[in-house]
């Protein structure tokens, strides 16, 4: 072998190296994101222990983001267990954006889509109807393609829901409404929130005919009369995890506190700045701080306005987490506090 070969063999063989230490670092980092315990058996009643008066707007929910990505490619998946399985994991908000592909509903994330909305919507009513004892938040965040998704979405979930779904009878405006909402109110039944299609920064009018479609706020905050909060920048969930923390929490937080109020969707997941690395590796960065960030939170002079944390690849730990933070809130039922914290250990 001639002295060039070697060389250019010697760096072949360096970069082919050097490639393998950063995948194997970042798998390393990746893998953190996962949790692959069997969920107790306990999860799938959790809300049982909650006292029947309890603000909707009080008690700490798991929540998921981007929920319907668990068959999608690395670069789109925020998820690894489907929505049956996270429901069985506790899971109670599921952020949902539903997509018309050739007169078909499925899960897009991006450019890229995943489950059929259909299996999604049967699989909640069946969840729901196993286990009375609790409630389901169905986040339409966004709608792909033209206004055809909203009303193949409003008809599925009409027609698959049907008396489970939360209805606004009271002559209240529905802001009022959802916050007057009690967990003894929607007990067994499902709570919908109604987003815009995609890039359409006008707020759609769909849901004001419809008694059972609130209003959800834009990622900005500035829909007027929206029920449920859930603010998002990018520059800030693309920071890395302990300067999220430290300043878009805070900042989401007095965002809520100046809006209107309802329901509120504490962001914690990560956005991918390069597009190159995906949302487990992110998560995988975070998954150690955002767990103490959340252990923290009683301690928190905003501990009040808690109520939806939304989380990436949620499983049993996670969820347990979260769900812990209602002993401190006070709505666990006195008589199931011990068995609570036990269950929860």
């Amino acid at each position: 072998m001639s002295k060039k070969a070697k060389i250019a063999l010697t760096v072949v063989v360096g970069v082919v190296v050097c490639l393998g230490i950063v995948l194997g670092a970042m798998f390393g980092v990746a893998s953190k994101a996962l949790d692959d315990k069997n969920p107790d058996e306990w999860l799938g009643s959790w809300m049982d222990c909650i006292s029947d008066d309890a603000l909707l707007t009080n008690v700490v929910i798991p929540g998921s983001h981007d929920a319907g990505t668990t068959q999608m490619m690395w670069a789109a998946k925020t998820q690894d267990k489907t929505i049956k399985e996270q429901m069985d994991c506790g899971v109670r908000y599921f952020d949902v954006r539903p997509q018309n592909k050739n007169g078909d509903l499925v899960i897009f994330h991006g450019m890229i889509t995943g489950e059929r909305l259909e299996v999604i919507i049967d699989n909640m009513r069946k969840f729901l109807d196993k286990n009375p004892s609790e409630m389901l938040i169905v986040d339409f965040q966004h709608f792909q393609g033209d206004q055809a998704a909203m009303s193949m979405t409003d008809e599925l979930i009409v027609s698959k829901f049907g008396d489970k779904i939360v209805r606004n009878t009271t002559g209240k405006s529905d802001l009022d409404f959802i916050k007057s909402l009690t967990l003894g109110d929607v007990r067994g039944k499902v709570v919908v929130f109604w987003g815009n299609i995609f890039g359409d920064k006008s707020n759609s009018d769909f849901c004001a005919e419809r008694d059972y479609l609130f209003q959800r706020n834009n990622d900005q905050g500035s829909r007027e009369g929206a029920s449920l909060q859930s603010f998002y920048e990018g520059k800030l969930n693309k920071k890395s995890s302990k300067e999220y923390i430290e300043n878009a929490i805070p900042h989401y937080v007095n965002m809520y506190k100046k809006s209107g109020g309802g329901l509120f969707v504490m962001q914690m997941q990560l956005t991918d700045p390069v597009l190159i690395v995906g949302p487990q590796y992110r998560e995988g960065t975070h998954v150690a701080n955002a767990k103490n960030f959340i252990d923290s939170l009683p301690t928190k002079g905003y501990f009040d306005q808690v109520n939806i944390i939304m989380r990436d690849f949620l499983g049993e730990s996670k969820s347990k987490q979260i769900i812990s933070l209602n002993l401190p809130k006070g709505v666990v039922k006195q008589a199931m506090e011990q068995e609570f914290e036990s269950r929860l250990a």
